[in-house]
């Protein structure tokens, strides 16, 4: 895997972000599998993602605020 210099400290902090996971599911469950560790640490980091994609759409809010500007412009030049 190559990394470009710039984004070099986001995978170290990616990196840490596993482990703490990792860390986390193998204190919780010291029974199950390293396999199973994986699977729960990953499921949750998608998880994360996934939720942190849909909370940074603005389409929707976008979409609003073209209509409230619109508004808003033709409330001024009636005005006028």
């Amino acid at each position: 895997m190559t990394i470009r210099r710039e984004d070099e400290q986001l995978y170290r902090d990616a990196a840490k972000q596993i482990d703490n996971k990792l860390n986390k599911y193998r204190s919780y469950y010291p029974d199950f599998s390293p396999a199973r560790h994986w699977a729960m640490a990953a499921l949750e980091l998608a998880f994360e993602n996934i939720s942190m994609k849909d909370r940074n759409n603005t389409a929707p809010y976008q979409e609003k605020l073209k209509e409230l500007t619109k508004e808003i412009e033709k409330q001024i030049s009636n005005r006028e």
